[in-house]
Parts: C-alpha cells; structure tokens; sequence
C-alpha cells in the first residue's frame, strides 16, 4: 500500500478502448494518471494503490427501461447524460457494475458513480485547471488525454465523498456525487 488514496475511473464500455484512471492521496497529490484498458490491469493498477474510495463515470445500475429516474432527475437540474439503455451505454453499465463488485470485493473500497462533466459543472468552475487551483490539487500538469482529465475530476469527487462533502444527486435507482462550489 502506498499510503491513504482515492481513485477516479473513466470506464469505457469495451477493454478495446481506453479508460483513464486517476489515483489521488488524501493531501491532494496527483498520485497516478494514465490511460488503461483490460479490467485486469485497472485491477492492478488500483490493487497497487488500495483506494479508499473509487469514483466510476458510469451508471452503476442498469435501468429496466431508456432513462433511470437518477437520470432523468439530473437531466431537470441542467446536467447533460446519457440513458443508459441506449445499446453503447448498457454496454458501459454492465462492466461498471462487474468492476464495481470486483472492487468492492478485492480491494474493500467503496465505489460511487459520478459524472465529471456535471461535476465540473456543479463546481462552479469553468476549466478543470481552475477546479485544480481550487481545490488547492498538487499536479503537474502533464498534457493529459480527456480520458485522464475525466478520471481526475472523477477522483475530485472520490476525495470529497471520503471527506463527507459530496454533492449527491439521489432517486430510489440511484446516487450520483458530484463536486460542490468550489468557483465563485
């Protein structure tokens, strides 16, 4: 274990395709960014680092219809997603939840979805650089995929939940975190 941790995935729905991973230490640092793609390497990658708390960009539900009412509740509130009964998404669904139990099973941490561009959103922050500053994040600033900055601003979102401090967007099929105002 390589000390205290939460984690940001940007799943995408087929091994074939990149998803970004984003490990972050409770004191802010930017621990891990990198592109993955076999659920057996973002197994590795976050057994490596033992997250408290992993925060997906993906339903972690399946709807038995279109739309979830999580969905369509974070829809009323101006935040843009997809319905995850669309072919693509169901696909993005059902290896988030397969991770989702694997992470919870192997690695004992507690798995949110999220959804970073509501969350950037919901920060009050127009850029990812000044959610960065913001939040007061040690970072590099290596050139990152969007992937990445998606599993950074995921891993934001895993941070405030371990500090209490998440927005959460809630329905009976669902919970959604997102960041609170950081940006005025």
């Amino acid at each position: 274990m390589k000390g205290a941790s939460v984690a940001g995935l940007d799943l995408a729905g087929s091994p074939r395709n990149p998803s970004g991973l984003a490990i972050l230490s409770l004191h802010r640092e930017v621990l891990a960014l990198k592109l993955v793609y076999s659920d057996e390497e973002i197994l590795r990658t976050l057994a490596e680092y033992r997250p408290l708390v992993i925060a997906i960009d993906a339903p972690l539900s399946i709807p038995k219809e279109s739309l979830r009412s999580i969905d369509r509740k974070m829809i009323s509130l101006g935040y843009r997603v997809l319905p995850p009964g669309w072919r693509s998404m169901r696909m993005l669904s059902e290896r988030a939840v397969k991770l989702k139990d694997l992470f919870e099973r192997n690695l004992n941490a507690v798995v949110i979805e999220t959804h970073p561009l509501s969350a950037l959103k919901s920060s009050g922050c127009s850029s990812i650089g000044d959610l960065i500053k913001g939040l007061k994040l040690t970072y590099k600033g290596e050139q990152a995929s969007i992937h990445e900055v998606d599993a950074l601003i995921s891993s934001l979102v895993a941070l405030k939940y371990f500090e209490g401090r998440s927005l959460t967007i809630s329905e009976a099929d669902g919970i959604i975190h997102l960041l609170g105002r950081v940006c005025e």
